[in-house]
């Protein structure tokens, strides 16, 4: 009889949770592991108000664990990588020879220029990208920037699925995407390395990022929640009502141990050791401890 379990993850986790379920399920014999990859809020409402059946949840932004499936949904959460946004782009961008960390925003507003990112609600990437914004219009000097960022974004250009955002960048129809690191270097895309201070992808500058906030949709509906800048952290949860609680708990083991190496491949940033809170800590499975 097969074992299945179900992983809800974020899109950015697919390429890499593919890699790592196919050595897993080649190690356990009897074992199926099933992998549906969306935006990392969306991934949390399917949870809260699908109300899916589901024994993982890997968010590319360790907050949502907290502040949207804990204490109900999840009781505890594990730090287990990083990333860093970027600007992707092609050979067919305009003006993709000129570009850089220097002027990438007065390119996106010249007018011929097409630039998105994908949608707030649904995705980290999003509000990441309007944060980076905040930050740039303090990192560089220029007063409205972000303002002129936000109102020149066609709604059309805010995305959520990545065949589209891939299709439309490689035919030309976009012609620049905010999003991490790992996407760029696995689909192939050329991009622009953003400085540290507004890239999110540094410890060091934890407190400068603080000062983005963005508010989105609540836990409950009408609710709202102010979100603040913070370094790109992922998160993994076992849901309190996995349907194969066991075999779950020994996929986790694997992302934090064999598949490390895996992460630093697909172009993300292992957190070794993983991190975790101490008030979590009494709430992990005997399983996991020994990697706290």
């Amino acid at each position: 009889m097969v074992q299945e379990i179900i992983v809800f993850h974020a899109g950015s986790l697919s390429h890499v949770f593919q890699q790592m379920a196919m050595t897993f399920e080649n190690q356990n014999p009897g074992v199926k592991v099933n992998l549906e990859g969306s935006g990392a809020r969306l991934v949390a409402r399917k949870v809260i108000d699908q109300k899916r059946p589901c024994d993982i949840v890997a968010s590319a932004d360790y907050e949502i664990i907290d502040s949207m499936l804990m204490p109900d949904y999840a009781k505890f959460n594990i730090h287990f990588a990083r990333n860093k946004l970027v600007l992707y782009f092609t050979d067919q961008s305009r003006y993709a020879n000129e570009i850089n960390a220097d002027n990438w925003f007065e390119i996106l507003l010249r007018p011929t220029v097409k630039y998105g990112h994908t949608d707030m609600e649904l995705d980290p990437t999003g509000y990441r990208a309007r944060m980076c914004w905040q930050l740039a219009e303090k990192y560089y000097h220029k007063d409205g920037l972000y303002s002129a960022l936000v109102e020149n974004i066609l709604p059309t250009n805010i995305l959520t699925e990545r065949e589209t955002i891939s299709s439309r960048l490689i035919s030309g129809e976009l012609d620049y995407f905010f999003g991490y690191e790992s996407g760029a270097r696995q689909n192939g895309y050329r991009f622009v390395k953003l400085p540290e201070a507004i890239n999110f992808s540094s410890f060091k500058y934890a407190k400068y990022y603080q000062q983005a906030e963005i508010i989105l949709s609540g836990k409950k509906p009408g609710t709202f929640m102010t979100l603040t800048g913070k370094p790109i952290i992922y998160g993994v949860t076992l849901v309190e009502k996995a349907p194969n609680r066991e075999v779950a708990i020994q996929f986790i083991e694997f992302v934090l141990e064999a598949g490390m190496p895996f992460l630093q491949n697909s172009g993300l940033i292992p957190l070794s050791p993983p991190m975790i809170s101490n008030s979590d800590l009494v709430h992990l499975p005997p399983q996991l401890r020994r990697f706290f």
